[in-house]
C-alpha cells in the first residue's frame, strides 16, 4: 500500500510539475541591456520572462533586439508560418534565429507574434485568467454576482480551451435569474492560418426560459489577421443542439449552422488595455426562419501586474423562442476584477 502511494505521488509530480530549466535563455534589449532567465510566453505584444531575481516579468516585444533559448520553442509569424526549435545567435539585431530540425531560419523580430515553449508539462501548459464581481443597489436590493474562467493549453499544432461564464441576479421586485455557459473546444492548426476544430457547449438562461441547451459542433475557419496589436478570426460550421426548456417535458433536437467573428485589440503600453468582441450568428436549419445570435464585448484595464478590471456586455437573441411568450433578448453589463496566470 505504501509503495502504491509513493508511486502515485511520483506520477503526479511527473504530470503536473514543469520540467526544470537552467535559466540560460538570454534576452537582449534595443538599448543594449540583457537579462538571463527563462522564456515563458510571447503573446499579445508582450514577452513573459522569468529570472531568478525578479520571478516572471513582462517585456514589451518592441523593446527586444534579440533572443536566445535552449528550450524547444514554437515561433509563429504574422503570416501564420510556424517554426519549432531552439533559438540561436542571430546575425544582427532585430532578428531571431530558429534552429529547426530541417535547418536554421532567421526571422524579423517585428514579424513574430507568438512564442510558446512546447516542453511544458502538466498544469504548466495552461494559460488563462479568472474574473469575479459583485454588484449591489440599495434602492431595490438588487444583487448581481459574476464569475468567469478561461483556460488554454497549446501544443505544436493543437489548442485546447475551457471557457466558463456565470451571472446570477436577484432583487426585491424579481425572482432570481441565472445565466451560465461552459464550452470545451479543440482546434487543429493548419498552414496559412487555417484551422479546423470541434466544440461542446452547455448553456442555461432563465430569462429565455432555457433550462439547458447542449450543442456539439464541428467546423473550420481562418485567422484573418494576427499582429502584435490585434487579431481577427472567422469560423463557421454545423452543430447539433438539444434544448430542454421550462414547462416542456420533451427535449427538442435541431441542426444549426454557425458563423463566429472574433476581433481582439490590445495595447501593452501602460496602462495595458484589451478590447475583445465576439459575434456569433446561428441560423436554425431544422426550424426554418429561426435565428439565434450571441454578442459578447469586453474591455480589460490592467491595475497592477496580472490584476485587471473588466467591463463586459453580453446580449443573447432568439428570434423564435421555443417557449411561447419567452423573452427574445437577454442582455446585461457586468463589472469585475480579474487575474491572469
Amino acid at each position: 500500500m505504501k509503495d502504491g502511494i509513493v508511486a502515485l505521488f511520483g506520477l503526479m509530480a511527473i504530470v503536473f510539475l514543469p520540467v526544470a530549466n537552467a535559466n540560460t535563455d538570454v534576452v537582449v534589449f534595443t538599448n543594449g541591456d540583457r537579462l538571463t532567465g527563462e522564456v515563458k510566453l510571447l503573446e499579445r505584444g508582450k514577452l513573459s520572462f522569468k529570472t531568478a531575481a525578479t520571478d516572471t516579468i513582462s517585456i514589451e516585444w518592441d523593446d527586444v533586439a534579440s533572443l536566445k533559448s535552449d528550450q524547444n520553442i514554437q515561433v509563429e509569424t504574422e503570416s501564420g508560418d510556424r517554426f519549432l526549435g531552439h533559438l540561436g545567435a542571430a546575425s544582427s539585431e532585430g532578428k531571431v534565429l530558429v534552429e529547426t530540425t530541417t535547418g536554421a531560419v532567421q526571422l524579423d523580430v517585428d514579424r513574430i507574434v507568438l512564442m510558446h515553449p512546447i516542453e511544458k508539462k502538466g498544469i504548466a501548459r495552461f494559460d488563462g485568467d479568472i474574473t469575479a464581481g459583485f454588484n449591489f443597489a440599495k434602492a431595490n436590493a438588487m444583487r448581481q454576482a459574476h464569475f468567469g474562467l478561461d483556460l488554454e493549453a497549446r501544443t505544436e499544432t493543437r489548442i485546447f480551451s475551457l471557457n466558463m461564464y456565470s451571472v446570477t441576479s436577484d432583487s426585491a421586485d424579481n425572482s432570481s435569474s441565472q445565466r451560465h455557459s461552459a464550452d470545451i473546444s479543440y482546434q487543429r492548426l493548419l498552414a496559412d492560418r487555417w484551422l479546423i476544430g470541434a466544440v461542446l457547449r452547455l448553456e442555461r438562461n432563465d430569462e429565455l426560459q432555457l433550462d439547458l441547451r447542449t450543442s456539439l459542433g464541428v467546423g473550420g475557419g481562418r485567422n484573418i489577421l494576427q499582429t502584435n496589436s490585434s487579431t481577427v478570426s472567422l469560423i463557421g460550421g454545423l452543430q447539433v443542439s438539444r434544448e430542454n426548456v421550462s414547462g416542456n417535458e420533451l427535449d427538442e433536437d435541431t441542426l444549426e449552422a454557425f458563423a463566429t467573428l472574433n476581433w481582439d485589440w490590445f495595447r501593452y503600453d501602460t496602462p495595458e488595455l484589451d478590447f475583445s468582441t465576439e459575434l456569433q450568428i446561428i441560423p436554425n436549419l431544422t426550424d426554418s426562419g429561426r435565428v439565434r445570435a450571441e454578442l459578447d464585448i469586453s474591455m480589460k484595464w490592467e491595475i497592477v501586474e496580472d490584476l485587471f478590471w473588466e467591463l463586459a456586455f453580453y446580449d443573447s437573441f432568439d428570434s423564435d423562442p421555443v417557449v411561447l411568450g419567452a423573452e427574445e433578448n437577454d442582455y446585461g453589463l457586468v463589472a469585475s476584477l480579474g487575474w491572469e496566470f
